[in-house]
Order: C-alpha cells, then sequence, then structure tokens
C-alpha cells in the first residue's frame, strides 16, 4: 500500500491511500465495510499505533480491495451515500504523512557523507561513528508536504539533504537488525533544507545542524511493495536524486549505505522498547554540498527522486 495525509479546502486533515484509481479517504471509505468508526477522522500515525480497533492496517488493506472491486475509472470522484469516498490525485493537498510530528529519531547512514563534510572543515569523524548508528532527537516546528511552497531561509549557501525516512509498524526491544527491518512498515522520502554556513558548524562543534525546512513524503510506501529492491544484506537497491528546476544535482543509490535500516533501528532498540508509530531518518544520503552543486536559490523547484518511493517536489519562495 500506499499511504497519505491529505487535504481539501475546507477540511481537516484526513488520512488516505494513493492508489491507481486515485485518493480514497480512509474515514470516510470505511461506511463501505462497517458502521463501527470514531467520531472523528484518524491520523495516519495513529491509525499505525493503534489509536481505535475499527480502524487499522488490516482494515484499511481490505478497504482498498473493496474499492478496486467497484469498478471506478482510474483518478475520478466516487461517491457513496452522499460521501466522497475517492478524490482525484489534483483536487486535494498531499501532506506529510505525519503532519503533526514534532520529533523523530535522526541516524547517520551515509557515514561516508559526513566523513567529506568534515574533511572541508579540515576535521575527520571519531572512529565510533562507523562502529554502531548514531541517533539523535530530531525536531521540527512546521512539516511541509509535496508540492509546498516554502520560505527562503536567510542564507546565501541554501543546502538540500536527501533523506529516507521509515516508520515501525510494531513495538521493538532488543532486536537485532533482521528483526528490526521486519518491524518496519514502511518507508518515505525527506528534504532537508539547511543553511550549510551554520549548520556546519553545528555539527564540528558535536551538534545536530538546524534545518531551516522540513519535507516529506509524498506517500509513505509499505515494504512488501519494495521486495524486489531489498537486498541480502538488508540495503536496498533504490536510486535517490536530487534535481534542482529538472536538472540533477546529487544521488547515490542506498544500497551504498554504511548502515542498514535494521542496524539503525537495532541500536535505538538496545535497553528500550521502541513502540510502533515510531518514525525514522537516514541522516544525508547525498546534498549538494557534497558534490560542490551550486547552492539554492529564490524561485528553485527542488525535486527529490526515488523511483519506488516516489517523487518529492516544492519550491523555494521568492524573496518579497
Amino acid at each position: 500500500m500506499r499511504l497519505v495525509s491529505f487535504r481539501r479546502e475546507g477540511m481537516q486533515a484526513h488520512a488516505g491511500i494513493y492508489s491507481e484509481l486515485g485518493i480514497i479517504d480512509i474515514y470516510e471509505g470505511m461506511a463501505l465495510l462497517s458502521e463501527d468508526r470514531p467520531d472523528a477522522p484518524l491520523s495516519l500515525h495513529d491509525i499505525i499505533r493503534g489509536g481505535d480497533n475499527a480502524i487499522n492496517l488490516a482494515t484499511i488493506s481490505l478497504l482498498e480491495e473493496v474499492m478496486a472491486a467497484q469498478q471506478i475509472g482510474s483518478d475520478v470522484a466516487y461517491w457513496f451515500g452522499g460521501v466522497e469516498m475517492l478524490m482525484r490525485r489534483d483536487d486535494v493537498q498531499l501532506l506529510a504523512p505525519f503532519p503533526g510530528l514534532a520529533a523523530w529519531w535522526r541516524s547517520v547512514q551515509n557515514v561516508q557523507a559526513y566523513e567529506r563534510m568534515m574533511q572541508r572543515r579540515g576535521e575527520h569523524l571519531g572512529m565510533y561513528w562507523y562502529e554502531r548508528p548514531p541517533l539523535w532527537a530530531a525536531a521540527a516546528t512546521v512539516m511541509y508536504g509535496d508540492r509546498a511552497l516554502i520560505p527562503f531561509p536567510d542564507t546565501t549557501a541554501c543546502d538540500i539533504e536527501c533523506e529516507i525516512a521509515w516508520v515501525l509498524g510494531q513495538d521493538v526491544y532488543q532486536t537485532d537488525p533482521t528483526e528490526s527491518l521486519d518491524a518496519v512498515l514502511g518507508l518515505c522520502l525527506l528534504g532537508n533544507i539547511v543553511a550549510r554556513d551554520r549548520a556546519d558548524d553545528d555539527v564540528v562543534h558535536g551538534l545536530w545542524s538546524r534545518q531551516a525546512g522540513i519535507v516529506m513524503g509524498p506517500m509513505l510506501t509499505t515494504v512488501d511493495e519494495l521486495d524486489e529492491f531489498l537486498l541480502g544484506d538488508g540495503r536496498m537497491r533504490i536510486t535517490i536524486q536530487i534535481l534542482v528546476n529538472d536538472v540533477v544535482r546529487a544521488s547515490m543509490n542506498i544500497r551504498d549505505v554504511h548502515y542498514t535500516i535494521g542496524d539503525v533501528v537495532a541500536q535505538a532498540s538496545q535497553g528500550m522498547t521502541v513502540a510502533a508509530g515510531t518514525v525514522f531518518s537516514s541522516g544525508a544520503l547525498c546534498s549538494l554540498s557534497d558534490v560542490a552543486a551550486p547552492w539554492i536559490v529564490p524561485g528553485d523547484e527542488v525535486t527529490i527522486d526515488a523511483g519506488p518511493l516516489g517523487t518529492l517536489r516544492w519550491t523555494m519562495e521568492e524573496w518579497q
């Protein structure tokens, strides 16, 4: 499945299924399955954490099957009982899959990228970065979604770091990397907008870099959709690219990361329970600064493309 959070004009955020038909509204669509549903829509985060017995991952999968059996045309609106359950993709605004996410675990999967950043400053990473996955608590005051218009930060060195984020579908405790990977529900893309002139100083002095904006989306792709890209060692054979105004500026294949997703989750689970619904991100997989690409300027359109994980786009707002 491919899960999203979305909004239409005049309505609150809803969780949905991104399907070949269009966007299926999970809350409204539950009327096809049961009269037993909550009084208000649940967020995608609440559904994953098991916030209600009537709406869970199993019933969502069933809803997708039921909608597919309705013989509905592709990318059209569908009404049932006076309620719109299926919407055209262009009629909704895709939000970050977890729009209210205030904090998550951030790691460093591609250690080599951070080593190169340190070398540019005449420094080196400590060997412990190569021995176990580093983990920080990351936070964002605003989480933007696909096709957002984002205020340009106060910097002349606006960089883009592309990441992958993932969410756990079950609790983990003291797991190994294989067990940890099995606990992952799905993945999405994350773009980190940074003022590079400040961010490098932060990292050199042992602080986590301050972002100027976080973009997440366009959808949460469940792991079962990615079987053909999963390698035997827990890595994934997926190329991720940063494009600026439709020109590729940086890329890497995430099979080349130092730490796997399983490694990161296993490290987090040592000595503590990490609950279902917990979100992780990879840290910078590649960035403009890593390949000496030109900085972002106001008005640029930025795209992160990662094949089966979709395409995340946004525009850096012009200075007023």
